[in-house]
């Protein structure tokens, strides 16, 4: 009894150390973030403009206006994009799945993209983007789990299917995105995951969606637990599986469909982040939810700040002297894709043995 009351007190203790890590990680990438841009602020620039304390008028604006609201984008993005990952990872049984590894992401992107074309119709004035992008992003990935079905263990076989549903979603997008050269840089820039050009109303279409959604995350977290140990079990422990499973689908494309209808898709980071994160607190979601949303946000913020460094030109008619910074979804991917090739071989390798 003395070594498990041991380990449970030791695992608490790495627990809250590693969300105190995170919390004061995400605090440092908060002010370099802010800090970064044309004009360069150093920290201290930066905590005094937040505070108003002995800045001028004009850097508070360069604060508190154009860059604090991207800072906080990035973020809710983060959170979102980490619990939904985590989310699925759980309800599927497999660290290979994110959201935009199972058509969710792609499927609120053609929703949402369709809106765009089709905003004027009668049949679809008036709804919500969100609610567009929620719709897609639900059937996609309820699309992927039918494709398995009776295929709940091969975890490589899920993936695929998942890569094969979004590259063939991808493709529907680019044709409507082909159709009309208007607008179509800020399209393929918000299709690609950018956080460009983001001010406070898009923050404050995002913050209530993120507070909805992680907390409907946390009531289901104990539901997500008896979930992992499988079906027959959890239902004699008194679980509606199925009603559970479904609702964590919801939340988990909710909370990407609200992501993407805001900043585009955005890949990978609900991939790296809830697998870290399980490394760090184990895999009860009590624990792991929380931390994976704050380790996708830690992530999402240095992703952000990197692709700030970079400048490229958009190769489109009559923008060809427009610069802008690499988008933040261009170095998710190019982060994530090796990650997921390294757990995809090591899946299969799994699988042989």
């Amino acid at each position: 009894m003395i070594k498990k009351g041991g380990k449970a007190g030791a695992r608490r203790l790495r627990i809250k150390g590693t969300f105190f890590c995170l919390l004061l990680g995400i605090s440092v990438m908060f002010v370099l973030h802010i800090g970064l841009g044309k004009a360069t602020l150093t920290p201290e620039q930066v905590v005094q403009a937040l505070f108003h304390h002995g800045s001028d008028e004009d850097l508070r604006y360069i604060v508190w206006n154009l860059r604090l609201p991207r800072a906080l984008i990035a973020v809710a993005a983060g959170l979102m994009l980490g619990t939904a990952g985590a989310i699925l990872q759980v309800v599927m049984r497999n660290p290979l799945v994110e959201p935009g590894l199972v058509g969710a992401s792609s499927g609120a992107v053609l929703s949402a993209v369709l809106w765009l074309n089709f905003a004027a119709e009668p049949l679809v004035k008036g709804v919500p983007l969100t609610i567009v992008a929620l719709i897609g992003g639900l059937g996609a990935v309820l699309l992927v789990v039918t494709l398995n079905a009776g295929h709940a263990g091969n975890r490589t076989r899920l993936a695929l299917i998942g890569l094969i549903v979004t590259a063939i979603l991808q493709s529907a997008t680019s044709l409507f995105l082909l159709q009309g050269q208007q607008g179509l840089s800020t399209i393929f820039l918000w299709t690609f995951g950018s956080l460009n050009g983001r001010s406070w109303s898009s923050w404050t279409l995002l913050w209530p969606w993120t507070i909805l959604g992680l907390l409907l995350s946390m009531m289901y977290a104990k539901k997500a637990e008896l979930l992992q140990l499988g079906d027959a079990t959890a239902t004699g422990l008194g679980l509606n599986v199925n009603r559970s499973r479904v609702m964590l689908l919801i939340i988990a494309s909710g909370l990407t469909a609200a992501t993407v209808s805001v900043v585009g898709a955005i890949s990978f980071i609900g991939l790296i982040g809830p697998h870290i994160a399980s490394l760090l607190t184990g895999r009860k979601p009590l624990a792991l939810f929380p931390a994976s949303a704050l380790l996708s946000a830690l992530l999402l913020l240095a992703s952000d700040w990197i692709g700030q460094s970079i400048t490229l030109r958009l190769p489109f008619p009559g923008m060809e002297n427009h610069q802008t910074s690499l988008p933040v979804g261009a170095v998710t991917t190019l982060l994530g894709a090796p990650f997921f090739l390294f757990l995809l071989r090591k899946s299969l390798l799994k699988n042989k043995a």
